[in-house]
């Protein structure tokens, strides 16, 4: 990204990127998108990546989007209902629009070796949807 670039990405101050200049312009509007739509703060803790720098990092793949400026890593953001927030903020940020009568659920993602499945419950209360992830 160029200077100009960075300065209209309004949730993640310059100081906060690590290599702006390798950044993809396209993909750091959809980040800010993101964040806005989720409502809540993100942390970024990864942006474009020198070769050097992917080599280095624990679990990196050498074709990792990193290496393009395409990928962003964030603070994981919080409990559940956060990470759901920060989920459906992603599908509006791509345009997804959300059922009209707006239901509650719970979504479990399970992945070790002894299990792999994902979990739907329906809340009838009205709490707030939530993602569990739950992985080994």
């Amino acid at each position: 990204m160029s200077p100009e670039q960075l300065a209209t990405i309004t949730h993640f101050p310059p100081a906060e990127w690590r290599h702006p200049e390798l950044v993809d312009y396209s993909a750091a509007t959809l980040l800010n998108s993101w964040r806005d739509a989720a409502g809540v703060p993100f942390t970024l803790t990864s942006d474009g990546r020198t070769a050097a720098e992917n080599a280095a990092a624990s679990g990196s793949s050498p074709t990792s989007l990193h290496l393009l400026g395409r990928a962003f890593d964030i603070r994981w953001p919080g409990n559940e209902e956060v990470i759901w927030r920060v989920l459906e903020g992603l599908f509006l940020a791509l345009g997804w629009k959300p059922p009209q009568d707006k239901r509650s659920i719970e979504l479990e993602m399970v992945h070790s070796d002894r299990d792999k499945h994902l979990h739907l419950g329906s809340f009838a209360d009205g709490r707030p949807s939530r993602l569990i992830v739950t992985a080994d």
